[in-house]
């Protein structure tokens, strides 16, 4: 994608007292959104492409535009966010507010950036930034990936990128999110641009040593296949060059990255980016209700008017069967839930707080991008109903199969019963390296033998795993609690 022509003139900002809110359009696009307020802004339908519990990315189609845009919506901006942005020096304001301001930084030197179209709040504790598709891009690692590539091609492309995130540094932007999945490439254009800046800051240029970090990573998130020893190497050396510091050799500098990236490996997010790339159906969700009713677009399609509603809310708390209007069968669980003091930790710690409806819902997918055979997930939603209670629902397919614990007291001969558990050793380990451990049952076996993780509801994620919790799991495992 071009760079931008931005600078950083005056723009046009619509505010509108009596909600509160305000909206900051780009120059160009003022005649297309003239009147549009936040919350017409906030409320955009779209699909999310990806996302956190209080912030994603939707991608919304408009008529009259020749391009898809990118909506990212905050649910909640938290004083803790917006402590967060005035101590990095840009004022009290969202996470979206800080971005839209780097945005506008990098186009005025030139840079490849995606183009903001525009970015405000409404008043209610929500905020956005829309900006513009990279069209013609690809992701590094889809990229990186492709069969057709030669070693040739590959060779330039490592090297393209180095040039491209030193130029980035020499204007003095760090770049915290420099990671294999903010990376795209224009094969065509042969520019290199990298998304979400809403944690970068911009320090005198030619500071560079701090970077190494960025640098490691990178390196951490690509996985081992998608790029050799030599192509990482040639990225290295043509950053070095670029950046001047030839003062000390590359191999030096490729010790460094490679002992920090060690480290960085053991993060979700890095373990999450090193998982194969699915080119099949990406996982995506559609809000009908904003956090009331998330669904996945086929279901989203047929889900009733209006979108809150019996039987997923106002009705009794438990687990019942459910089918889908195109005859899928599908197992609802609904629930209400009061914590006051969850609700109180999160808001003294400036972070959402989840029910246990969004949190399966997190569950399901997180084992789907993992590819661990699970019950697909159809939708979730949670809505508060007072200052510490909450209702919640989840919707998804029917676990396969019995649990293990009914499977093993059946008189089963034992070279079956061997293949079982060869498989819920493996399928533990699974989890494991998914960064998710089992609180009680959850293994499922069906009529064939095949294992699969039924009991979504006793999966928890955790940040770090280590050698002595994979021991005390498979304990449980092998004395019948998994």
């Amino acid at each position: 994608m071009p760079a931008s022509t931005l600078r950083p003139a005056p723009a046009t900002t619509a505010r509108h007292p009596a909600g509160g809110g305000w909206v900051e359009v780009h120059p160009d696009f003022a005649d297309r959104l003239a009147g549009a307020t936040a919350a017409d802004l906030l409320d955009l339908p779209g699909e999310v492409v990806s996302g956190h519990a209080d912030r994603h990315v939707v991608r919304v189609e408009l008529p009259g535009w020749d391009q898809a845009l990118y909506l990212k919506r905050q649910h909640r901006v938290t004083w803790r966010e917006r402590l967060r942005q005035w101590r990095a020096g840009f004022g009290w304001r969202s996470r979206c507010g800080r971005e839209a301001a780097l945005l506008i930084q990098l186009a005025a030197t030139g840079l490849p950036a995606p183009r903001w179209i525009a970015h405000g709040e409404d008043g209610h504790g929500r905020a956005f930034l829309l900006v513009e598709e990279l069209t013609g891009c690809v992701e590094l690692r889809r990229l990186c990936g492709d069969p057709r590539l030669s070693p040739q091609d590959r060779i330039r492309l490592a090297e393209q990128l180095g040039r491209a995130v030193a130029a980035v540094h020499a204007a003095g932007f760090d770049t915290p999110d420099l990671t294999a999945k903010h990376l795209f490439v224009n094969p065509a254009a042969g520019a290199v641009t990298l998304i979400d800046w809403q944690s970068a800051t911009r320090s005198r240029a030619g500071h560079y040593k701090p970077f190494f970090r960025e640098l490691s990573g990178l390196h951490a998130s690509l996985a081992d296949h998608l790029a050799s020893p030599r192509e990482r190497f040639r990225f290295l050396r043509a950053y070095v060059r670029a950046a001047d510091m030839r003062q000390n050799p590359v191999a030096l500098y490729a010790d460094l990255i490679d002992t920090r990236a060690a480290d960085a490996r053991g993060r979700r997010s890095v373990r999450d980016q090193r998982q194969p790339v699915v080119t099949g159906t990406a996982q995506r969700l559609v809000w009908l209700a904003g956090e009331a009713v998330c669904a996945v677009p086929d279901v989203a399609a047929d889900w009733p008017t209006p979108a809150v509603c019996a039987p997923f809310y106002s009705s009794a708390a438990g687990t019942c069967s459910f089918t889908l209007p195109d005859g899928r069968p599908a197992e609802l669980v609904t629930g209400t839930t009061v914590a006051p003091l969850g609700r109180l930790a999160a808001w003294l710690r400036g972070r959402p707080w989840r029910s246990a409806g969004a949190t399966l819902g997190r569950v399901l997918f997180h084992l789907d991008r993992y590819g661990i055979p699970a019950p697909q997930l159809f939708a979730f939603g949670q809505r508060e109903t007072g200052a510490a209670s909450a209702e919640w629902f989840a919707l998804y397919e029917p676990p396969a199969g019995r649990p293990l614990a009914d499977w093993r007291s059946a008189n089963l001969p034992k070279d079956r019963r061997e293949d079982v558990f060869d498989q819920c050793r493996r399928l533990l380990t699974e989890l494991h390296d998914a960064g998710c451990r089992p609180t009680g049952p959850v293994f499922w076996v069906d009529d064939d033998d095949r294992v699969s993780v039924g009991g979504v509801r006793n999966i928890r994620i955790v940040r770090n795993i280590g050698a002595r919790d994979r021991y005390r799991d498979a304990a449980l495992l092998f004395g019948g609690r998994c």
